[in-house]
C-alpha cells in the first residue's frame, strides 16, 4: 500500500567507505607496453558518499567524483582500502583509482 515510501538500502561497501579518512589515492594506468603504473593523485583526505555520488577529497580539493550508478567498487583483500572505477566528472575521464584508508582496523 505504501510501497512508494520505501527507502533505498545503501550497499554495505558504500556504507563502510563513507566518511573514512584516507592516507593517499593512486590512479592505475596502463602504458602502450601493457605495464601497469600508479600515479599518486593526493594525500591526506576523506572519501564520502553525498547525494548518490562518490567523492574523494585530498587537501580540501576534489580529486575524484563519480555517480554511484556509474561506478564499480571493490574492497581490497587486505581491508586497508578500496578500488573505484568510473568516469570522473571533474575531468570526464574514465579512471581506476585505489583509495588507501588511514586507519583500516576498527
Amino acid at each position: 500500500m505504501f510501497g512508494f515510501f520505501k527507502s533505498k538500502k545503501q550497499d554495505p561497501v558504500l556504507k563502510q567507505m563513507d566518511g573514512r579518512e584516507i592516507k593517499y589515492v593512486t590512479e592505475r594506468t596502463r602504458d602502450n607496453n601493457g605495464d601497469v603504473k600508479e600515479l599518486i593523485l593526493g594525500k591526506q583526505g576523506r572519501i564520502v558518499v553525498i547525494d548518490n555520488e562518490i567523492r574523494v577529497m585530498c587537501s580540501e580539493k576534489d580529486v575524484f567524483r563519480c555517480r554511484v550508478e556509474d561506478a564499480q567498487y571493490y574492497m581490497l583483500l587486505s581491508g586497508d582500502g578500496i578500488t573505484v572505477s568510473g568516469v570522473n566528472t571533474i575531468n570526464d575521464k574514465k579512471m581506476d583509482i585505489i583509495v588507501y584508508y588511514k586507519y583500516h582496523r576498527k
